[in-house]
């Protein structure tokens, strides 16, 4: 299941990278949404059940690896 992401080349709607963290991040808590709404679903085997678990819980250390980083670049400008 993994997603390949290809790297945006327009040049003319080209994104801070702040901007783009922040659209990453934005990105993550809504998969990780997704696969909370698809786990409380009752059609789920306990088999998806699982692998959805995992992908959502990879979106989630992702986010939190995003927030991280932009913590560390609060905290270089604050200094």
């Amino acid at each position: 299941m993994a997603e390949e992401v290809l790297p945006n080349l327009d040049l003319q709607d080209s994104q801070t990278p702040q901007e783009s963290q922040d659209d990453e991040f934005e990105t993550m808590l809504e998969k990780a949404k997704a696969v909370l709404n698809k786990l409380n679903s009752q059609e789920v085997t306990l088999k998806e059940s699982l692998a959805l678990y995992e992908s959502g819980m990879r979106y989630l250390k992702d986010a939190q690896e995003i927030l991280e980083q932009a913590k560390l670049q609060y905290q270089e400008f604050k200094d």
